[in-house]
């Protein structure tokens, strides 16, 4: 596997600009596509109207705005709008603090006092959350190209960079420039700028590259691949010794407790041998006594002894 090599560089971020979103309904009869910012205000440019024109401003089922111009709009106002709209006199809805839920199909009709329809016009809103300050990191390659990656939170994100202010091209860099990693060539220095941007805000961020990525040596993986080895071998011997020895003090300690439980044994041995010895010693004593009874017998069968006085 080839090493990689990182250096720490100098980033600079740049605040996220927020776009003020206007849609406008007026121009034309058919569908529109509208954007607006997490938070932020958006303003719906119905158009100027004469008195009475009959306003009609739909999300789904559910009406937003439904006043004749001249008239009160906020009287058929939904609650949920109440504290964060205006209606303008030139004709413009606006809609502060918009949320995800702002999010949808919208239809706008306009009527004239005769009842006649003079504006149709369908509209899909949707809320997109500013983008993040975006973040670079990159490493170097053994052959001295520089990957670099540029991380940004949110959907629908779109990429570009420049280095030193200018656009990136084939001299500099591989192809890909619209997406969050690009790989630079070997020798490329200078100041790169990651700009990330959705449909509603946009921020970028800048790093020196002061040095080019070194060239690594194609030797390098062979001796890292040796130092390895004898790092593995040293070990594994150092292991094995510590068994061995371990081992060993087992077996001596385990011969120790056997000597002493035989020593034991002798002793039982020697007193049972001595008490063998002793009782023939005492099984001869009653063959004293009769050999003296035996004696006395005779003497008392004896004829002379008995006739004497």
């Amino acid at each position: 596997m080839d090493p990689l090599i990182t250096i720490v560089l100098v980033v600079t971020a740049a605040a996220a600009q927020v776009s003020a979103m206007v849609c406008n309904l007026s121009q034309e009869n058919g569908t529109h596509q509208c954007y607006g910012a997490l938070g932020e205000s958006l303003s719906l440019h119905l158009g100027s109207h004469i008195s009475n024109d009959q306003i009609s401003l739909k999300k789904g089922d559910k009406r937003v705005l439904n006043f004749k111009t001249g008239e009160d709009w906020r009287s058929k106002l939904p609650q949920d709008y109440m504290n964060r709209s205006q209606f303008i006199n030139n004709g413009t809805f606006r809609l502060d603090r918009v949320i995800e839920d702002d999010s949808g199909d919208y239809q706008l009709e306009i009527h004239n006092s005769e009842g006649t329809m003079m504006l149709r016009v369908n509209m899909l809103l949707v809320i997109q959350a500013p983008v993040s300050e975006p973040v670079l990191s990159h490493l170097c390659l053994p052959h001295g190209e520089t990957v670099v990656t540029c991380s940004s939170e949110r959907d629908g994100l779109q990429y570009s960079w420049t280095l030193n202010g200018q656009n990136l091209t084939r001299s500099v860099a591989y192809d890909h420039y619209q997406i969050s990693v690009i790989t630079l060539k070997s020798d490329v220095t200078g100041t790169l700028t990651c700009m990330v941007q959705n449909k509603v805000s946009s921020s970028n961020s800048t790093i020196d590259l002061p040095l080019a990525c070194p060239v690594v040596s194609s030797q390098f993986p062979f001796v890292a691949v040796t130092v390895a080895v004898a790092l593995t071998v040293g070990i594994l011997t150092l292991l094995l010794a510590l068994f061995v020895g371990i081992n060993h003090l087992c077996k001596k300690r385990r011969s120790r407790f056997d000597t002493s439980e035989n020593g034991d044994e002798g002793v039982v041995d020697t007193v049972v041998k001595i008490g063998k010895q002793r009782n023939p010693a005492r099984k001869q004593r009653p063959p004293a006594t009769e050999m003296v009874e035996y004696g006395q017998i005779k003497m008392a069968v004896n004829p002379d002894v008995a006739a004497s006085p």
